[in-house]
């Protein structure tokens, strides 16, 4: 398929009057802020990351201040932000370019991705926004407004020769291209809403985008009939373990995990609570692994490891956790 022009000029000129300009990681776009801005918006929400963005910037104004940091000193300004192997993969980046690169980030996509934790988008957007170069951060938030434009659905994947064409399409344009980056993530994230229900469509600008003229309809999918559980009335069971390799239990003779009962608060949160609080350990909680109803009660079952503290209990194999999942379930 040869795809035509796609209106670049449009999302940008909307940009200027109505994008987020006021984001910290867009006052100064050096190489180093880029990166840590886009490894904190991994899976994280653009209002979270401001405050965590601006105190590391403030206490680790360049990279070479930030590559001196063990583990133990990043996570303070860290915690709450969950995924802790970026943490420690980011510091192991910021060792590797100061001491390989004398603190430089390198410029060129393929050295970018040796570089722990630094995939194709990271890359990408590290050279469009660090370099002002004439690259396409392609994440799937931007693929979706093309495969909007050009098929008329989000679902539609792009393939990597289709990707390589509006590369080509991008690469024309005589505009600021980090500019053009940002223009486009916020356009994806405040107009072309995942949610059709979100978008306004009356003040949709792309109205030669086959995904408007066609009236989205084949964005539109059945609704799937799924079990609801409910989060307030569900046992919130702990399994803390170190690496998968090792369990901890809150039991000597028998391998048990922590049940702390119901709670009205977001779970992991309340998690993360109860362990500094009794036992001076900052845990780092995953998303709930499992969820069952089993004898009239509804549980919710959560993986956490220790990030700092010394643990005070008794320690099982993966065996045993193994096991007791399966006559759990």
């Amino acid at each position: 398929m040869q795809f035509k022009n796609f209106p670049f000029e449009t999302i940008l000129s909307w940009y200027k009057h109505k994008g987020r300009h006021h984001l910290p990681w867009r006052e100064k776009q050096m190489p180093y802020h880029v990166w840590i801005s886009e490894i904190f918006l991994q899976q994280t929400q653009v209002s979270r990351v401001e405050a965590y963005f601006a105190r590391v910037i403030e206490s680790f104004p360049t990279l070479e201040d930030f590559a001196k940091l063990e583990y133990n000193d990043f996570f303070p300004y860290y915690e709450w932000l969950w995924y802790y192997s970026r943490a420690r993969n980011m510091l192991k980046t910021a060792k590797i370019i100061q001491e390989k690169y004398n603190g430089i980030f390198p410029n060129t996509y393929e050295e970018l991705l040796l570089l722990p934790w630094i995939w194709p988008y990271t890359a990408q957007a590290i050279l469009s926004f660090g370099y002002n170069k004439n690259i396409l951060a392609f994440d799937t938030n931007i693929e979706k407004i093309f495969s909007r434009y050009y098929f008329g659905t989000r679902f539609k994947k792009l393939s990597q020769i289709q990707k390589e064409e509006i590369q080509k399409i991008f690469q024309t344009m005589r505009i600021s291209w980090r500019d053009m980056n940002a223009a486009l993530m916020d356009f994806s994230s405040l107009i072309d809403k995942n949610e059709i229900s979100q978008i306004d469509f009356e003040n949709y600008p792309l109205t030669e985008s086959l995904f408007y003229q066609e009236k989205w309809k084949n964005e539109i999918k059945p609704v799937k009939t799924t079990q609801k559980f409910d989060k307030n009335e569900a046992e919130i069971v702990v399994f803390l373990h170190k690496d998968h390799k090792i369990y901890y239990s809150s039991d000597y003779d028998n391998f048990l995990p922590f049940e702390l009962g119901q709670s009205r608060e977001d779970h992991r949160h309340f998690i993360k609570d109860f362990f500094i609080q009794n036992y001076w350990l900052s845990i780092s909680v995953r998303p709930a692994f499992k969820k069952l109803k089993k004898a009239g009660k509804t549980y919710f079952l959560y993986h956490a490891q220790i990030q700092a503290g010394k643990s005070q209990f008794w320690e099982f194999r993966k065996e045993d956790y193994t096991q007791y999942l399966e006559n759990f379930y």
